[in-house]
């Protein structure tokens, strides 16, 4: 599994699961907000996107994190997932409570049924129909002729799998405070979806702006949102 770091290396350390399909080097264009706001930003690229053997799983990106972390001397960082990255940040930090000290879920997936019930964008719902009436290779093809290169196709098969499969492995209780910035109207990431998954949650706080939707986030080129997250972060 590979990590990629951008900003302060001496920074207080953000753990932020890109999301779907997107790389950790794609963290790099965060990297001078992130040197701003003394934020060290970590960026995995979940090993699917690299290994086609690899089975897709929150277990193995939340173990393999650990792991990094620990051999790099971080003992405590903040996590943060944007959209179908949420859910992998919320598993590692309710696994790991007592190395995680918050979670920030941008524009996040919620729960899985009330996200395939609620979702309207019709990419995302394209993407569904793709994935569960087509077998894995029609998938890639498809893709293919959309433009996707093949090692972002098969990572997306992967997210997609996880995603849309059991989340029994969040232990939900154990989860450190979880602040959810999101957009109302978000066709891409439905409220509904998050708030059935923050209503799970133990300590949550909602921070509901116009810029942490889907839209509002790929058209914002002074990363508004993400200003206020990574200074809340690099104060700490």
């Amino acid at each position: 599994m590979e990590f990629h770091e951008f900003g302060r290396g001496g920074g207080e350390p953000l753990v932020f699961f890109m999301g779907t399909p997107q790389r950790g080097e794609s963290g790099s264009e965060f990297s001078e907000l992130a040197t701003r706001s003394n934020v060290r930003l970590i960026c995995p690229t979940r090993p699917w996107y690299d290994r086609a053997d690899c089975e897709p799983s929150f277990d193995v990106c939340t173990r393999h994190t650990l792991q990094y972390l620990e051999s790099i001397g971080i003992g405590s960082c903040h996590a943060m997932g944007g959209s179908g990255g949420g859910p992998f940040a919320l598993h590692l930090a309710a696994n790991a409570p007592d190395r995680v000290r918050g979670c920030y879920l941008l524009a996040s997936m919620g729960t899985p049924e009330t996200f395939t019930r609620t979702v309207t964008s019709p990419p995302t719902l394209q993407l569904l129909e793709l994935f569960r009436g087509n077998s894995y290779e029609d998938a890639m093809q498809a893709l293919g002729t959309w433009g996707v290169p093949r090692d972002l196709a098969h990572g997306a098969w992967g997210d997609f799998k996880v995603l849309l499969g059991s989340w029994d492995s969040i232990p939900y209780a154990n989860a450190p405070m979880v602040y959810v910035h999101h957009g109302e109207g978000d066709e891409n990431a439905p409220v509904e979806s998050i708030a059935d998954l923050a209503s799970r949650l133990p300590k949550c706080e909602w921070r509901i702006s116009n810029d942490a939707s889907h839209v509002a986030l790929a058209q914002d080129e002074s990363f508004t949102e993400l200003k206020r997250i990574f200074a809340e972060v690099g104060r700490q």
